[in-house]
């Protein structure tokens, strides 16, 4: 090999090292725009869900906001993409700031835009507003993302979870197992525990690291079960699941970050607590939502059920329909969970004053007085309640 060409093959392994580094332990600038990518990709996954031409209902935060034109949805949209995509060449404050209004204004558009994952990205590029320094930032993002295991685990705390998540999703539907005792049944409270334990254990220097490495390891296994190589739904959690490894890995396997009783002291560090910490334990007596309380996959969650005969509605939302459900008194039904994955590419917004806002916008648009409305709380112990609306 001449001198030349080692030189070359050094300068190669040079920059493979360095790439490898900085997407293995990026600095903010990196997980800036780590983030705006898994942003964009979410976004365009579930792009129905930010305009207004579409069957399925929008619920504002006030009906002020109610009938505004299309095209105010389209440009947020647009301009949202837009500062995305400059901060994956330049992360900066200004289009940070740009960013976040038009989203914020976004959602009060509609209350379905609330997701998980949207809640996070906002909250994650506010205190990279607000917060000075670089240190505050990371350990304000640290505080976020251990409270979203702990919380994410406290959720799942139900029957619901054990039913149709454990049970049925994973147990049933990926590893195809049928008949389970009630060992195995039971062994899937372990799952919620183990997330709350790791959330806990995030927090601090001597379990940093194995907690880390555990939550990553969950991340993947949900990555084999939902992406191509399993049952290949609900494609719009791939980005967000994919993230959540780069930030664990980040944020948790620096030691240089660390949670202690003078950050804490910070005004930034106690909104997130608030937020992150305080607020979602209210959810547990309905007083906060699930969303925003990190309940993602819990099986707990209420499920709107729509019993039609009203030939414009099955004309619109026919495909949408399905005859499966034998909980519910009618066939087919529309379960608005399932309109909302397969029209809009995500879950609709889980609580009853946008379930209730939804029936009201049916009415609406499909008027009539022989359409019923039932609320489907799953579990070993289901129930099943008709609403009525005036």
């Amino acid at each position: 090999m001449t001198s030349f060409q080692k030189k070359m093959s050094s300068s190669f392994y040079t920059r493979f090292i360095f790439m490898k580094s900085n997407i293995l332990k990026p600095d903010l600038s990196g997980l800036i725009r780590l983030i705006s990518l898994a942003w964009i990709i979410t976004k365009m996954i579930c792009y129905k869900l930010w305009f207004s031409e579409r069957f399925f209902p929008l619920v504002p935060v006030h009906e002020i906001l109610s009938g505004l034109p299309a095209i105010l949805h389209s440009t947020l949209f647009v301009i949202s993409i837009g500062c995305m995509l400059l901060l994956l060449v330049s992360p900066g404050r200004k289009t940070i700031m740009v960013l976040l209004l038009a989203e914020l204004l976004s959602c009060c558009l509609d209350q379905n835009r609330w997701q998980p994952w949207e809640y996070q990205f906002i909250f994650m590029y506010a205190t990279f507003v607000f917060c000075k320094a670089e240190k505050d930032v990371m350990i304000s993002w640290q505080l976020i993302v251990a409270g979203l295991y702990f919380f994410g685990g406290v959720g799942k705390l139900n029957s619901g979870f054990i039913h149709d998540t454990w049970k049925y999703l994973m147990l049933h539907r990926w590893l195809d197992i049928g008949q389970v005792n009630i060992w195995v049944t039971r062994a899937g409270y372990l799952l919620p525990l183990i997330e709350m334990l790791a959330g806990i254990c995030l927090l601090y220097n001597r379990t940093r690291k194995p907690a880390m490495w555990v939550l990553i390891l969950m991340h993947l296994l949900i990555l084999i079960m939902l992406g191509p190589a399993g049952l290949s739904i609900n494609h719009v959690v791939w980005p967000w699941n994919i993230l959540m490894i780069f930030l664990l890995y980040s944020l948790f396997n620096n030691k240089s970050f660390s949670v202690n009783a003078e950050v804490i002291r910070k005004p930034a560090s106690w909104v997130v607590i608030i937020c992150w910490w305080i607020l979602p334990w209210f959810q547990l007596s309905g007083h906060w939502d699930k969303y925003l309380s990190s309940v993602l996959y819990s099986g707990g969650v209420e499920q709107l059920f729509i019993c039609t005969d009203n030939p414009a509605a099955k004309k619109d939302l026919g495909k949408y329909m399905d005859s499966s459900f034998s909980v519910i008194p009618c066939s087919p039904v529309l379960s608005v969970y399932n309109w909302g994955i397969r029209e809009i590419r995500t879950a609709p917004y889980p609580e009853q004053r946008i379930q209730k806002a939804m029936i009201r916008a049916w009415k609406k648009k499909y008027p009539g007085k022989t359409d019923r409305f039932y609320i489907y709380k799953p579990g070993f112990a289901y129930t099943v309640k008709e609403i009525i609306l005036p």
